[in-house]
């Protein structure tokens, strides 16, 4: 394949999975909106919802602030009954924090959005269409994690 070829294609899929993102992230704002969270909320929430329960250094590193900053972040999600703090038992000066079920059900709930637009769009294309696209995207995720390995 020529090297111009190859970028107009890596442009193209860019610009795809651009747009497609932005359509999809615009059906969740609502719910967004809805949970009255700020960035630093969303983020824990769903680092929470990936990682399982974390400890505030761990936090404050993914969100790329100070502890004690962290600590105001934790303070509106547990206020919201959407997380709770609790002591480790190696080590009582520790706090770590989790979901409650309540931000379990607020995390889902904000993912479901996105799954629902998907589901509506495959309803969209012929089977050979999206056999296609699933091995394109199955093919790209295992690019993803094979770069990730290397990192």
């Amino acid at each position: 394949m020529q090297k111009r070829s190859r970028e107009e294609l890596t442009q193209r899929l860019v610009d795809s999975v651009e747009h497609l993102n932005r359509q999809l992230r615009l059906d969740r704002l609502s719910e967004w909106q809805d949970l009255g969270l700020t960035i630093p909320q969303a983020k824990t929430l769903f680092l929470l919802e990936r990682q399982g329960p974390q400890r505030m250094g761990t936090i404050a590193g993914a969100l790329g602030i100070a502890v004690s900053a962290t600590t105001t972040v934790v303070d509106r999600l547990v206020e919201r009954g959407l997380a709770t703090r609790l002591s480790d038992p190696k080590d009582r000066r520790v706090v770590i924090c989790e979901l409650t079920e309540q931000g379990r059900e607020a995390a889902d709930r904000f993912w479901t959005i996105g799954h629902e637009r998907l589901r509506m769009l495959a309803d969209h294309l012929k089977a050979e269409q999206l056999t296609g696209l699933v091995q394109a995207f199955e093919q790209m995720c295992d690019a993803e994690a094979d770069a990730s390995a290397k990192s």
